[in-house]
């Protein structure tokens, strides 16, 4: 890298070089480690969430908690700067963020995030050849950036685990609405729908004009 460049020009130079579309890459690698450890993954996944609902399930026997209304999955910035994979999964009831009662689990999603820790490690030693001008702070910059690219991976695995979801005995025992619905997002903030109990009258509905 020439000395004369400045601070902008060094990180266009280093992003050209050393990150755009550099994620793709780790695609084959998050699906290798997916199929060698598809049944402990899955199985980890279940655990949570089933812990989840059967915590909320005794906490509803206590009197505490209402019907579940709804089931966050939470993506956690913090938790990326500690180069830490952890989603936080969270039932409230119809009070929603107001729920007095917190009913909370961890899972790693590892799995998925691994290939893009290990990126940034290097990132921190490929800058040294910038002559200062691109610092940790920028790499801690480019993982944020970076990490939603791991995150919408992760969404999609949790779709697809909804059919056994649904089936965990915790789910089954616990008290919920007619209405409840999975979303996934970052923590209390814009989210995605995973799964919403389908509307009897939507069925009748959608079948009449079948």
């Amino acid at each position: 890298m020439s000395k004369l460049m400045d601070k902008q020009a060094a990180m266009h130079d280093f992003w050209q070089k050393h990150v755009l579309d550099r994620w793709q890459y780790d695609l084959i690698e998050i699906d290798q480690r997916y199929s060698e450890q598809k049944a402990g993954i899955e199985n980890g996944f279940c655990q949570a969430f089933d812990a989840l609902c059967t915590q909320a399930a005794r906490q509803q026997e206590q009197g505490s908690k209402g019907e579940i209304h709804t089931i966050f999955f939470s993506f956690l910035r913090t938790s990326i700067m500690e180069n830490s994979a952890a989603y936080r999964l969270d039932a409230h009831d119809e009070n929603w963020f107001l729920d007095r009662t917190e009913c909370t689990v961890a899972w790693e999603a590892d799995f998925i995030f691994a290939p893009l820790f290990r990126r940034m490690t290097e990132l921190e030693q490929v800058k040294s050849a910038y002559a200062r001008k691109i610092t940790s702070m920028d790499i801690e910059r480019i993982k944020q950036s970076e990490a939603i690219k791991y995150h919408l991976l992760a969404v999609e695995f949790m779709k697809s685990m909804v059919p056994m979801l649904l089936e965990c005995p915790g789910y089954r025992q616990m008290g919920k609405s007619l209405k409840i619905c999975l979303l996934a997002g970052e923590y209390r903030d814009q989210c995605e729908v995973l799964y919403a109990h389908p509307d009897p009258a939507d069925k009748e509905t959608n079948g009449a004009g079948a």
